[in-house]
């Protein structure tokens, strides 16, 4: 209690050398109620029997300056959130392992906590199941600590660890959560594309080092959401590739390339580019070519024979402006409107060309591939069958379409074709290329 004293009794006489100097220590045990602000004090010299070792006298000590010690003793706790390492919206190719979903961050304070549970929620539930995933895999570091299985419809899973994660107090502790997914397709456990499979924090329990107390945390920890993954068949990667960054005066705008996944080949059927020029240039004419190769020499096959992917030459009135949006409608020999396929693993090289005029030195000419800032989603549930669109909807003049080839290979009329958005390696904003004079 307040202004208490406390007299300590030693067992066995402590011997200070002459001429040295002896620290004693004060410890204790702290009480589960013993939270609020202590003060200790040595209290006066007269208070101490002190003797000397040799004569036997009474020795009378005297005080020196010293300073309280001040201990504060609070209640543990733990805090949860997302960790600024979580992903943000990907696409991931079905059946692929060890799909980065989420990342939290754990606080421990006021004593170290050694973590046991994790529990986890499988969210967007009107847009994902169970069915989406093998299991959830948790990492602390390159660890993996614990497995959670989300059994039949549920949707919630609790993964003991196989060992304790040790939240040092005061110390932010970061656990990733891993996925791995279902296979897409015919006779799978998930027979279309779309689905965004997403695993949140939900609970999580721990017992504290010093106290031995159990902490059962709930949602009111902490928060944390993640992201989410886009489940498709298979996906593309789009890249820029080199052109000169002089000599626009040729016509060719830009350079770019689709390299389909592993999981399989990927559909193509829509391009939209955008066209921005210095003052004086006029730019007609635009299309896309496309090749089998890096060196832009081998025509794909399935449209022109020069790998042209339009028969006719795109921009309103033929002239493009600044600003202009060009959409290019990929197209048979026949000016039919219809898809290439790259196939899994491959890649297919694109080059943009046009008839330009007004060329002068210092002229420049900016072309951008466009991408996409949201998913074109039909807004059907989990188990309608399609979540995707077809690619003859209104949106393949404006957007980069494509298809990840659910079941079989998708022609226009299907409802498997999607938009730029998350594409690896296609901003929201577009690729952009420059070429000057």
């Amino acid at each position: 209690s307040t202004g208490d004293t406390q007299t300590f009794t030693l067992d066995n006489p402590v011997t200070v050398a002459k001429g040295t100097v002896k620290t004693l220590g004060v410890k204790c045990n702290i009480s589960s109620a013993g939270t609020g602000t202590y003060t200790w004090d040595a209290g006066a010299a007269s208070a101490y029997t002190l003797t000397g070792a040799t004569s036997g006298t009474t020795v009378t000590g005297s005080d020196s300056s010293d300073s309280a010690v001040v201990v504060t003793v609070g209640s543990g706790s733990v805090t949860v959130s997302t960790d600024a390492s979580s992903p943000s919206y990907t696409i991931a190719a079905a059946g692929a392992t060890g799909v980065s979903n989420a990342a939290y961050k754990f606080r421990a304070t006021n004593e170290d906590v050694a973590l046991t549970k994790l529990g986890l929620t499988l969210s967007n539930a009107a847009s994902s199941s169970s069915g989406d995933l093998v299991k959830a895999s948790i990492y602390d570091g390159a660890t993996k600590v614990g497995e959670a299985f989300f059994v039949g419809a549920a949707t919630t899973a609790t993964s003991t660890f196989s060992t304790p994660v040790t939240l040092a107090r005061d110390v932010d502790k970061t656990l990733t959560v891993k996925l791995d997914l279902e296979q897409v397709g015919t006779s799978q456990a998930v027979t279309f594309s779309g689905h965004l499979v997403a695993v949140n924090y939900l609970n999580a329990e721990g017992v504290g080092a010093g106290s031995g107390s159990t902490y059962t945390l709930g949602a009111a920890a902490g928060s944390s959401s993640a992201a989410g993954t886009r489940v498709m068949k298979s996906y593309p990667t789009v890249s820029l590739d080199t052109l000169p960054s002089t000599g626009a005066a040729d016509g060719r705008l830009m350079r770019f390339k689709v390299t389909a996944n592993a999981a399989g080949p990927i559909g193509l059927t829509n391009f939209a580019l955008d066209i921005a020029t210095s003052s004086g240039v006029a730019v007609q004419n635009v299309t896309i070519y496309g090749f089998t190769d890096s060196n832009y020499s081998s025509p794909i096959s399935g449209v022109a024979s020069d790998g042209n992917l339009q028969s006719t030459l795109d921009c309103l009135s033929n002239t493009c402006t600044n600003g202009v949006d060009v959409a290019v409608e990929i197209v048979n020999g026949s000016a039919v409107a219809t898809a290439i396929q790259v196939p899994a693993g491959e890649t297919r090289y694109f080059e943009a060309r046009a008839t330009v005029s007004g060329i002068v030195s210092g002229s420049s000419i900016t072309t951008t591939l466009q991408g996409d800032s949201a998913f074109p989603s039909t807004a059907a549930g989990v188990s309608a069958n399609p979540l995707l669109v077809a690619a003859s909807a209104g949106t393949a003049s404006t957007d980069f379409i494509w298809s990840p080839n659910s079941t079989t290979t998708a022609i226009r009329t299907d409802q498997d074709w999607t938009n730029g958005f998350g594409v690896v390696g296609l901003p929201s904003g577009g690729l952009i290329q420059t070429r000057s004079q």
